[in-house]
């Protein structure tokens, strides 16, 4: 299909959006996503824990920026650019923003099955043995326990 796949805002809605790198987009979401829910596992879910652990928080950007780095090496373009530049860029501010994000309520409704992250994680071995980026260590330990 000429300009992208269609993506859906929502079951109602009957207008499509296109996004011209659907599977990039796709691929920088599952670095995301990983993160996220592998954090949560160290303190079983515990929103508030994980908010206030400042070095897991380091670590899950870290793990983030590596991400972005190993699709950098696999030539995805990083989509949204902007949240790989504020990983970057403004770690700290990143930090600000997932531990306010892990204290609102709504952090305990958005995450993964087991399954999802689980598969998330395998997709995401398969990439790191194609480039030379080694992965973040922290993910790994991380993962482990998942």
């Amino acid at each position: 299909m000429e300009g992208g796949v269609p993506a859906y805002i929502n079951q109602m809605s009957t207008i499509p959006i296109y996004h011209e790198y659907i599977d990039a987009w796709l691929k920088n979401h599952i670095v995301s996503v990983i993160a996220l829910n592998f954090v949560t596992v160290i303190h079983e879910r515990q929103m508030k824990k994980i908010a206030g652990d400042d070095k897991l928080l380091r670590q899950m950007i870290a793990a983030m920026d590596e991400g972005f780095r190993m699709l950098e090496a696999l030539r995805y373009p990083l989509t949204p650019a902007a949240q790989a530049s504020l990983i970057r860029k403004r770690p700290a501010l990143m930090r600000l923003f997932t531990k306010i994000y892990h204290r609102m309520p709504i952090s305990r409704l958005v995450d993964g099955s087991v399954g999802e992250i689980v598969a998330l994680s395998r997709v995401f071995h398969l990439w790191k043995e194609q480039t030379r980026v080694p992965p973040p260590p922290q993910l790994g330990r991380v993962g482990k326990a998942f």
